[in-house]
């Protein structure tokens, strides 16, 4: 198991993940980070009907590099008839 870190970005401000998640693998990073970039954007749909694409998600390590980064244009398809 390895700690990161989830940071909220949009290019302007940001919101640090000061506490960390512990995945088993890149693999469960990415799930990981797909799953709270989706839970996000359907709050903020529920709650503002906003779905704003401007952020992205930087998975950081303990070290502080960025491992991956999840755009929340790429968290979810948009369908329109």
């Amino acid at each position: 198991m390895a700690r990161y870190y989830l940071h909220l970005r949009d290019g302007a401000d940001e919101i640090l993940d000061l506490d960390g998640i512990d995945f088993s693998d890149l693999e469960a990073l990415h799930t990981g980070t797909l799953t709270c970039a989706r839970d996000i954007i359907s709050d903020d749909i529920r709650s503002q009907g906003v779905m704003d694409q401007r952020y992205r998600i930087d998975a950081e390590d303990a070290s502080g590099r960025i491992v991956h980064t999840l755009s929340f244009k790429d968290a979810v398809t948009i369908i329109y008839g």
